[in-house]
């Protein structure tokens, strides 16, 4: 296993990476997901999975935050391979800003632009 400086506590990690503290809330597809940026991320325990694709604001109505659950979580890049994406991907550990940074650069729009980047058209 790297070495691991960045875990995931409940809080948007794009948005630490402007040092600012933004909140994640449970979305209409049961994914925690920034109020500020639309990073999504499902949890798997001790895992916290970056999806591939970013929300689209729907959030549930609930007012539970991530913050108030997750602590020291492992993140992990999502596969890009359809039907995939929610996999344990153990190889791809996110352990710092500067991965976090690049992996972010890998991130679709929405869950149809990640779709439609998988046909060979």
């Amino acid at each position: 296993m790297p070495n691991i400086e960045l875990y995931y506590d409940g809080y948007c990690p794009e948005s630490l990476l402007k040092d600012e503290l933004v909140e994640m809330r449970l979305n209409e597809d049961d994914f925690w997901e920034s109020e500020a940026t639309g990073l999504q991320i499902a949890i798997s325990p001790p895992y916290a999975i970056i999806l591939c694709w970013r929300g689209n604001g729907k959030f549930r109505t609930s007012s539970e935050k991530a913050s108030d659950i997750f602590t020291g979580l492992i993140m992990l890049k999502g596969k890009h391979e359809l039907g995939h994406e929610l996999e344990l991907n153990i190889s791809e550990v996110i352990e710092s800003k500067r991965s976090l940074f690049f992996h972010l650069g890998d991130l679709f729009k929405d869950k149809e632009e990640f779709k439609a980047s998988k046909f060979d058209g």
